[in-house]
């Protein structure tokens, strides 16, 4: 994300797992709070493996908090069961990206804080993702 920072227009970072983050140097809040205040958008595809570990078989599940992260910023969390469910779901998430919509607006009060923030649609087979919440700064990126 820092190095979209100063990019014009959408910003959107892809994550791809298959488990738990064991090296990350910044934990999940501080990620959040990064990508609302620079507006990327999450998205996340965790690949479900199973592995030998030494000594038994183990299932692994993507960490968990991944889906926030991807809730939270408007972006999109998928969870796949096997390898061949890759290139559909990458195709999903490029054709999303070329058919969302933009919509703003101006917060009456701008106080720093972080907002809750709602869009739904009348529209009865539509998947809307938008972000969660969003930061009322003066401070532009």
């Amino acid at each position: 994300m820092d190095r979209l920072h100063k990019i014009d227009g959408r910003r959107v970072v892809l994550v791809f797992t298959d488990g738990d983050d064991t090296g990350s140097r910044e934990n999940a809040a501080t990620v959040l709070e990064s990508a609302r205040a620079n507006e990327v958008m999450i998205y996340a595809i965790g690949l479900r493996s199973d592995y030998f570990n030494g000594s038994r078989q183990v299932r692994s599940k993507p960490d968990g908090g991944l889906r926030r992260l991807a809730e939270e910023t408007g972006g999109g969390y998928f969870e796949l069961e096997a390898t061949s469910d890759l290139a559909p779901t990458f195709t999903r998430v490029a054709q999303e990206l070329h058919s969302q919509y933009v919509l703003g607006f101006t917060p009456t009060v701008l106080d720093g804080k972080i907002h809750r923030l709602s869009v739904r649609t009348k529209r009865p087979a539509t998947t809307v993702r938008a972000r969660r919440t969003y930061l009322a700064s003066a401070e532009t990126n």
